[in-house]
């Protein structure tokens, strides 16, 4: 057991916890909006809320939206190739104990779709990170095709869709068709039914209206594994070539990473959030779509290397202190934020949901954010993982680990 306490300590790279505290962040934002049904979060454009409310739904999809996932993922290849390098030292069998870890991964994101939420991303995690265990030792040459194929296929396909439901329109059919669409797509965004059902239930009677939910968000949901699985294999790169190990060697790298991506990335934004202010309803959801397939990814890879570099540039900011101790609970801080939210959020709780502005549920994410900073930073103290972080490797190590800071 102490040896494997010893190669965590080894292994613990603080930027990425820095990383992974900030990426949190960004996804509480984004949750926070959709699990208390904030007017106007969703798509549905033709929805009149004020002129403040819609600024700032507009500035969380050009800053927020599809960039701190998708930094997670690249977190999570990373891990992934620690893991890897760490099996290899101890001379376990690697295929076992990452199997073990999925399928762990995999018990997290379902209990948390039938206990919390329905938009859980773990169990898509546990899905791609068990296709990653087939890249391991792939040649770094390949993998980087890899990377550009799974992100630049589905962004063409999605940028040909765009171009059709704009050319279509020129027809007189295509037009009348495009129009009911339209009117059809903002009116379920619109929708609320599913909120008003979980406002009206207890917690146990939610259990089956999540699991319909979920069912009907699968394909969406499952639609972002291409770009999961090309940024979980950029992080494996990124792992097995010790990148993130030599960052004073590459500063050069990082700053050319950190221009082209906020250029390229904030400039695609801005693009797809006129989209949403110029283009019908179906022609502009498909320009968001980009925003997952391409702008996100770019944007994010951007945002990584600029924080990277305020870290190398002075790692003892005090932010950074604050973003490292939430990242090293980043599962059960993830979890924790679907606990609050929704127990701020539906019946079995304060029912909040559908009553708030985006104004007011920004309050609640800076408040719950500054809490889990706090609550990790005295766990820490005493307790070398956070609570399901412990758990985790229990599983993926198959037998109790010591989980006090004493015992290192």
């Amino acid at each position: 057991m102490t040896s494997i306490n010893t190669e965590y300590a080894r292994d613990r790279v603080q930027v990425l916890d820095v990383l992974r505290g900030f990426a949190l962040l960004g996804i509480l934002l984004i949750n926070a909006m959709s699990i208390l049904a904030v007017k106007g979060s969703t798509p549905a454009f033709t929805v009149d809320i004020p002129f403040l409310d819609r600024l700032l739904q507009d500035l969380i999809l050009f800053f927020v939206e599809s960039k701190f996932f998708t930094l997670f993922s690249l977190l999570f290849g990373i891990g992934f190739a620690i893991q890897i390098q760490s099996a290899e030292r101890q001379g376990a069998k690697f295929l076992l104990r990452i199997s073990r870890r999925m399928l762990g991964l995999l018990i997290f994101g379902a209990l948390h779709i039938l206990l919390l939420w329905d938009g859980d991303i773990l169990v898509i995690y546990a899905i791609t990170g068990s296709i990653l265990i087939a890249f391991r030792k792939t040649a770094f040459s390949r993998l980087k095709k890899w990377v550009i194929s799974l992100l630049a296929i589905p962004g063409t396909l999605v940028f040909l869709i765009f171009i059709y439901t704009l050319a279509a329109r020129l027809t007189p059919a295509g037009s009348r068709t495009f129009a009911e669409s339209d009117r059809s797509l903002a009116k379920e965004f619109a929708n609320t039914d599913a909120t008003q059902a979980l406002l009206q239930s207890g917690f146990v009677e939610s259990i089956g209206e999540r699991i319909r939910a979920f069912g009907e968000l699968s394909p969406l949901l499952f639609s972002r594994i291409p770009t999961v699985l090309a940024m979980f294999l950029l992080g494996l790169y990124l792992g097995r070539s010790n990148f993130i190990r030599e960052l004073p060697e590459k500063i050069e790298v990082l700053k050319r990473v950190r221009f082209w991506g906020l250029f390229v990335g904030f400039a695609l934004m801005l693009l797809i959030v006129a989209g949403t202010k110029f283009l019908p309803t179906v022609s502009a959801l498909v320009a968001i779509i980009e925003d997952q397939y391409l702008a996100g990814p770019t944007l994010c890879l951007g945002y990584a290397a600029a924080l990277t570099l305020a870290f190398v540039n002075n790692p003892r900011r005090r932010v950074f202190d604050y973003f490292s101790k939430v990242g090293r609970m980043a599962l059960t801080n993830y979890l924790t934020q679907s606990l609050v939210l929704t127990f701020l959020s539906y019946g079995w709780g304060l029912g909040l949901a559908l009553r708030l502005n985006g104004f007011e549920v920004l309050g609640i994410c800076v408040g719950l954010f500054a809490m889990q900073v706090a609550i990790s930073d005295l766990w820490l103290r005493k307790f070398r993982f956070g609570p399901l972080e412990w758990v985790w490797r229990c599983i993926t190590y198959w037998k109790v680990l010591p989980i006090k800071a004493s015992s290192l």
